[in-house]
């Protein structure tokens, strides 16, 4: 018998301010100090600000929010629900994003404890470029790591 093979319904959409509380509760079940309301709204508000959502049966699973320059791309907040991570759709995200604006180098700082995102981030091609002491505000280091477009 051949195992049945159910489709995923995987879309995605604009990032907007209506989305904020759906994309908190991600946001609290993945990070132990999670952004606020205010951050992202404040974020949503930046004309220079890329966000958008990925939805699995037109439900929010994951968000990315990246400050976009003439230069580079800062990647500020990128996330899959906990339930659905391991599944791909964190790389279908930030593949959304590279396909749909002229993106050629990305930055993003990194906990240096957060191994789960440096070896995604490491999947994905960006490489550790540098280490920012005591970035957070509870003193950890981040590793700022760097992703670039080959032309």
């Amino acid at each position: 018998m051949k195992p049945t093979i159910k489709p995923i319904n995987i879309s995605f959409r604009v990032f907007s301010p209506q989305d904020v509380d759906a994309v908190l509760v991600i946001e609290q079940l993945a990070y132990k100090t999670p952004w606020r309301r205010v951050q992202f709204i404040q974020s949503l508000s930046n004309p220079n600000i890329l966000a958008y959502l990925i939805l699995k049966d037109n439900r929010i699973v994951g968000y990315s929010i990246a400050l976009h320059t003439l230069d580079f791309t800062d990647l500020l907040n990128i996330c899959i629900h906990p339930q659905y991570q391991h599944q791909g759709l964190g790389a279908q995200l930030f593949n959304h994003l590279l396909n749909v604006s002229n993106i050629k180098e990305v930055f993003i700082e990194v906990r240096v404890t957060n191994y789960n995102a440096l070896l995604f981030y490491k999947k994905l091609g960006f490489k550790v470029i540098n280490i920012r002491k005591k970035y957070y505000l509870d003193g950890e280091d981040a590793k700022m790591l760097h992703f670039s477009i080959s032309s």
